[in-house]
């Protein structure tokens, strides 16, 4: 038996919505609000500075808690890791100060 063949560039069409089908059937990403408190494992992260646009440094941190959320959903935990950018939030103060005076 001949070893595969390795094309010169693989494919990347279409890589992100088979996979993404596959994780969305699996539920990898879902949390079960149900379990105990003691079968979550939760991942509170800062939002990124505000300071600037995305850079390399981010990319760094959120490996990190990213593998770890990754190495406690094998491991059997329900993990809670919620991810989200926060844009300043400077338009929400303003109208919800405009708002309630």
């Amino acid at each position: 038996m001949g070893q595969p063949h390795v094309p010169e560039k693989p494919s990347l069409e279409g890589l992100e919505a088979r996979w993404g089908k596959e994780w969305e059937t699996a539920g990898t990403y879902r949390f079960d609000r149900t379990k105990e408190r003691a079968d979550v494992f939760s991942i509170d992260t800062p939002p990124p500075t505000v300071s600037g646009s995305l850079h390399v440094g981010h990319v760094f941190s959120y490996t990190q808690t990213d593998t770890i959320a990754r190495y406690q959903r094998m491991r059997g935990r329900e993990v809670f890791y919620p991810m989200g950018w926060d844009d300043n939030g400077l338009p929400t103060e303003r109208r919800v100060e405009n708002f309630y005076g």
